[in-house]
């Protein structure tokens, strides 16, 4: 309490020792110095969040449609329980099934590879899309030699995702 009564009488005693004047200078100064520190501490860094928000939020708008893709597309690829089992007899039904026939294929314990030459680009992804959806295959390694007429020659190995410990 005395700290307030002393700063009071204090200020009291330098404020009646001024002008008119002087006083009037004293008030307009305080005033420009409030509002620049008003200004300073909220009202530009709210006006400069708005600005950043503005140009983030499209970039964040397209992020947030590309999570929801991966996770529909996660959704599509089946669970482990869901999976089939991967056998020579599947893999050959559904190369049928696209028009491809493997030059060689091998299938080993969820391993495939095979060799594919003179084949539709476009045939051979429809394939490998269907095989990573129905039966969890991934390619492991692939290799692609561009033939004339749109045509590629190709070397791949796919692999059944394990989850669980399961195949």
């Amino acid at each position: 309490m005395q700290f307030k009564a002393i700063f009071i009488e204090t200020f009291t005693h330098f404020w009646e020792a001024r002008q008119q004047r002087e006083r009037q200078f004293l008030i307009t100064a305080t005033v420009v110095f409030v509002v620049t520190l008003v200004y300073l501490i909220a009202i530009d860094p709210a006006i400069t969040g708005r600005q950043e928000l503005k140009k983030s939020l499209p970039i964040l708008h397209q992020q947030a449609a590309a999570m929801q893709q991966m996770v529909q597309e996660l959704a599509a690829i089946p669970s482990a329980e869901n999976r089939h089992e991967v056998s020579r007899e599947l893999i050959e039904t559904a190369l049928s099934h696209n028009g491809l026939k493997a030059q060689t294929l091998s299938v080993n314990d969820g391993v495939i590879r095979a060799q594919f030459s003179s084949t539709s680009m476009s045939a051979l992804q429809t394939w490998l899309l269907e095989m990573q959806k129905s039966s969890g295959l991934f390619v492991e390694e692939i290799k692609i030699t561009g033939l004339e007429g749109g045509l590629v020659s190709v070397n791949l190995t796919l692999r059944q995702s394990v989850t669980n410990g399961s195949n």
